[in-house]
């Protein structure tokens, strides 16, 4: 079978997988609310509260690392073979200006390209109308675990 005949997910194991991925402790802790997905597309959001907080009053920018790189897996999930999982094999943020207490940030996510064995995938986070972060994630496409 060809990678372009292989059997995708069923929209099922698409939500199953998708609330596997909201449901991870750190993700509900941050108030992580997925607003879309599609096929190669995700928009997600959470709220800039004081446990995402740095010491310099704004929003630590690990916090954006981590989320970004979950709406570029939301984005990716759709297009997944069945059997198959993506992991984080890059990541390389910029984070361009800072994100304020109590600002709503929007996630948005794209896959770029997907082959057998990467997919390449990029987020921005958006808080008050401005871009604040960028991301490009590259993901290893691997074998999902059935146990």
């Amino acid at each position: 079978m060809t990678e372009k005949t292989k059997p995708g997910l069923d929209p099922a194991e698409i939500a199953e997988l998708t609330r596997g991925s909201l449901d991870v402790p750190l993700h509900i802790f941050l108030g992580l609310e997925l607003v879309s997905q599609e096929r190669g597309r995700a928009v997600a959001r959470f709220s800039a509260g004081p446990n995402t907080m740095n010491c310099a009053g704004a929003m630590h920018g690990g916090i954006a690392y981590a989320l970004l790189d979950v709406v570029c897996f939301l984005a990716l999930l759709p297009m997944l073979a069945r059997g198959e999982h993506a992991v984080t094999h890059d990541i390389h943020v910029s984070v361009l200006r800072p994100v304020l207490p109590d600002q709503e940030v929007e996630l948005r996510g794209r896959v770029v390209q997907k082959g057998r064995s990467l997919a390449f995938c990029e987020s921005e986070a958006w808080a008050g109308g401005k871009l604040t972060s960028t991301a490009r994630v590259t993901k290893s496409l691997v074998r999902r675990s059935t146990t």
